[in-house]
């Protein structure tokens, strides 16, 4: 699959489109795309997107929490990888939780790096991406709207995560203990 990829929204669309397709490219390969399609630099001339928001980054996170409930891996680093940039330019465009986006970004980028088949290793990086947003969460309370915090007793590394449904989808345990873990308060 090739496409031209001139702004960051259209290397959004691209990425998304494999995810959507299941696509089986090398997490080598992907990166190497990212990279060479510039994507680390953002034209904010006239005519141009307008950068990500942190609701944006949000949208990615959830992706990665729903596929990790259903004991899917294969979406999860491309999804790290979106997530990673919309962190990125919310950042640019936020001075009042900067740090925290930064943070996200960090963080999505190691999880992006992971194998889609190493489970355990996706769920403790996962663990480390909801710390972030979580503390981006309690930075922007707005953020907090329509989302649900729980906590797993049982999760190895950090025990939060935000979901937007009320019903509780455990992505540290999939499958095993979908339902294991209960509400808890907005604190990293």
């Amino acid at each position: 699959m090739t496409m031209r990829v001139d702004d960051d929204k259209d290397l959004f669309i691209w990425l998304r489109s494999l995810v959507r397709l299941k696509a089986r490219i090398p997490l080598r390969a992907l990166a190497a795309g990212v990279v060479l399609a510039g994507c680390s630099t953002m034209d904010m001339g006239e005519g141009s997107h307008s950068p990500a928001t942190s609701e944006d980054a949000l949208v990615y996170y959830e992706e990665i929490r729903a596929a990790l409930a259903r004991d899917d891996g294969s979406e999860v680093p491309a999804n790290a990888l979106l997530l990673a940039k919309a962190a990125e330019q919310a950042a640019a465009g936020s001075s009042d939780t900067r740090a925290e986006l930064q943070a996200l970004g960090a963080t999505a980028e190691k999880l992006g790096a992971i194998p889609n088949s190493d489970m355990r290793s996706l769920r403790g990086a996962f663990g480390e991406v909801s710390r972030a947003v979580v503390s981006l969460i309690v930075a922007d309370e707005s953020l907090a709207n329509d989302r649900n915090i729980f906590r797993c007793p049982m999760a190895r590394g950090y025990k939060k995560w935000v979901q937007t449904s009320a019903e509780l989808e455990n992505p540290y345990m999939g499958s095993r203990m979908l339902h294991c873990g209960a509400k808890t308060r907005w604190a990293p």
